[in-house]
């Protein structure tokens, strides 16, 4: 579904080697590192780099001919992290626009949310202190 959206290019040709692979197919690769629980783009290129039938339809999904290097993926998605909210919110968009997903329906799992600002300490908790503003009161250890 990524490749539906059309995403701006940058023309500018600035200094240094163009990219081979496009954003659209770095996004996969990322996505499949989530969706695979792979804990780090060490371990993306790994995976992609077996030669196992599945794997082999997973990079052609991505649209990868070969693998990349892993300094390619270090580099390439640390450059869309800075854009990924933008675009996770347009294909959200999208995604309720043509009635993909329903927007009402809400899943959760267990998985740690960090908090937001400082930690509220146990002893504060117990005297129901909040000792200075911007802490989560809500937050848990």
């Amino acid at each position: 579904m990524i490749g539906w959206i059309r995403w701006p290019h940058n023309n500018n040709r600035g200094r240094g080697r163009p990219y081979v692979y496009s954003p659209t197919i770095i996004l996969r690769c990322f996505i499949v590192r989530i969706w695979f629980r792979l804990d780090s783009n060490r371990a993306l290129h790994e995976y992609l780099a077996m030669d196992l039938s599945y794997n082999r339809k997973v990079m052609k999904v991505c649209g990868l001919s070969r693998v990349p290097s892993r300094r390619t993926f270090d580099r390439r998605l640390s450059t869309i992290s800075t854009d990924i909210k933008n675009r996770i919110t347009t294909m959200g968009e999208l995604f309720i626009r043509n009635k993909i997903i329903d927007p009402c329906v809400l899943s959760t799992d267990s998985t740690l949310i960090k908090a937001k600002g400082p930690v509220w300490h146990k002893s504060s908790i117990k005297k129901k202190v909040v000792p200075c503003s911007g802490i989560d009161i809500d937050a848990r250890w």
